[in-house]
């Protein structure tokens, strides 16, 4: 009996990354982030959150950008 090894060609081709970017694309995106404050409602996650709002704002949304990008290049 012969195991072959056999891997996921499909995950890994142009198509899936540019879906996996326009993801993260949504995930990334800074009008969620009152989304994310109800779900880290309490805690040290909430009180950074809280805190440095603006800074994760900012971050969010250049990492946005960038994965929109990387979207629309391969997608396109």
């Amino acid at each position: 009996m012969t195991i072959r090894n056999q891997s996921c060609t499909t995950c890994f081709d142009s198509k899936g990354k540019g879906y996996l970017y326009a993801v993260l694309t949504a995930v990334f995106c800074p009008c969620h982030l009152p989304l994310v404050g109800l779900f880290i409602g309490s805690g040290a996650a909430s009180a950074l959150f809280a805190q440095h709002f603006m800074l994760l704002a900012i971050t969010l949304g250049v990492l946005s950008l960038i994965s929109f990008a990387a979207a629309v290049r391969i997608l396109l």
